[in-house]
């Protein structure tokens, strides 16, 4: 008798893309210009104008056969020349190209960030516990984004029965999130950086100012020095944050009525206490909510990374940065190319996102090497978007996402193929989960 301990490898995911399945394997576009196309047919023919109707048929046919054909990025040929023809018309009207300061068309003359971030501004409010933050507010979207500062120890040294009660928190923090209808959107970002290298040689400062006269052997200075100065270079930086986005508008089947964006601090200070457990029971670590300063000079340092090493400097400092929410933003920046570049402060930045949800299941470790530091990178950023969904919606959205695979796997005369199975199976899985009080949660990975 073997007294081998089966060990049981868990798997997460149930991860499906949400489409809506078409005829006789066309996408919904596709079936949508094919029906349309149909009843041209079918009037020109009961009209007694048949080489019309051969006409509508053939490009009826052809649009929905290049509505339907993807390159290796999901976009169809339609939308590629729509992107193109957008930037094109950007590019005519000086819209791709941004310049701050004095010389400016900027009212102010300031140096704001451009983008979404051009109609914020950040206020401060304490929570229960007196502890201080900050509520970044957008005044034409009215919502108000709460910043968390995570500390996670990553997943060394933890064992699988920990992971999995971990993974199982996170879940129900988003279930959470998605039964409190002024919560929108949660989002977690990853940076790694090259450490300025400002740090470790003011924390030897303080320790060495702490010890006062006491004797220190030259053997223990001199090892300092050393670890100073030679494995202080090049050192990759982790940071982690989570940002809560909550929504000031009216809800009138909820009795909300439109908030102010002070009335917002107050009602998201009073809830922060119960997502601040569970994000550290989840394995963010110690989180703290993130201060006004320490917000502006995140951004600054995003918009000018050759400038990292003078903020750390000023930050070690008891005057800090100075720096205000109207300075965060680059002197110029331009976005060269379709799909481009950008470029601001002296460096080019690309971003990628996720087009295609993964592939069957995966482990916790899954995204690791994604959010691994990379030399090539002066800053590299990953942000996993949630969305998560209410009990109601999630009811919906899961019964529609069963009655499409539904129908794409029983198609008749048409065989089902292995990934239409594997959807079904996904769905079928999804509605079970849903019953049993999960939640839906949309993500994106930028």
């Amino acid at each position: 008798m073997s007294n081998d301990a089966q060990v049981m490898v868990r798997q997460y995911g149930n991860i499906a893309e949400d489409r809506t399945a078409g005829l006789l394997g066309f996408s919904m576009a596709s079936t949508v210009v094919l029906g349309v196309g149909a009843v041209g047919v079918f009037l020109f023919i009961m009209a007694s104008r048949i080489g019309v109707a051969t006409g509508i048929a053939v490009a009826a046919f052809v649009a929905a056969t290049v509505l339907g054909s993807k390159d290796r990025h999901g976009r169809s040929a339609p939308e590629r020349w729509l992107a193109k023809r957008m930037f094109t018309r950007a590019q005519k009207r000086h819209r791709t190209t941004y310049k701050a300061g004095p010389a400016s068309q900027l009212p102010d003359g300031s140096f704001r960030a451009p983008g979404v971030l051009a109609g914020t501004v950040p206020v401060a409010f304490t929570d229960l516990f007196g502890h201080e933050g900050v509520m970044l507010w957008h005044r034409q979207l009215k919502t108000g984004t709460v910043f968390v500062v995570a500390n996670s120890s990553g997943l060394g040294l933890l064992d699988q029965g920990r992971v999995d009660r971990m993974v199982g928190t996170w879940a129900a923090f988003q279930r959470d999130a998605g039964s409190n209808t002024e919560l929108v959107q949660v989002s977690v970002t990853t940076q790694s950086t090259t450490d300025p290298g400002e740090r470790l040689p003011d924390a030897v400062a303080v320790g060495r100012a702490q010890a006062g006269d006491r004797q220190v052997p030259a053997f223990a200075r001199a090892t300092m020095d050393a670890v100073v100065a030679d494995l202080n270079q090049d050192v990759p930086k982790l940071q982690q944050w989570i940002a809560l986005t909550f929504s000031a508008r009216a809800n009138a089947a909820e009795g909300v009525p439109e908030r102010t964006p002070g009335e917002l601090a107050t009602d998201v200070s009073s809830l922060l206490s119960g997502f601040l457990e569970q994000l550290e029971q989840a394995g963010a670590g110690s989180v703290s909510l993130m201060k006004t300063t320490e917000l502006i000079d995140q951004t600054y340092v995003a918009y000018n990374p050759l400038a990292a090493a003078a903020v750390e400097r000023a930050r070690l400092s008891e005057a800090g940065t100075g720096l205000r929410w109207e300075e965060v933003g680059p002197a110029a920046a331009r976005v060269i190319g379709s799909p481009g570049r950008y470029e601001h402060g002296g460096v080019v930045s690309k971003s990628w996102q996720m087009w295609r949800p993964p592939a069957g299941t995966f482990r916790e470790n899954a995204l690791v090497a994604l959010l691994a530091p990379t030399a090539e990178m002066l800053q590299k950023r990953v942000t996993v978007f949630y969305r998560p969904q209410s009990p109601d919606s999630s009811a919906t959205q899961v019964q529609q996402a069963l009655t499409n695979a539904q129908f794409a796997a029983n198609q008749k005369n048409r065989r089902p193929t292995s990934s239409q199975i594997i959807a079904l199976e996904k769905a079928r899985k999804a509605e079970r989960e849903q019953a049993e009080g999960a939640s839906l949660v949309r993500f994106s990975i930028v």
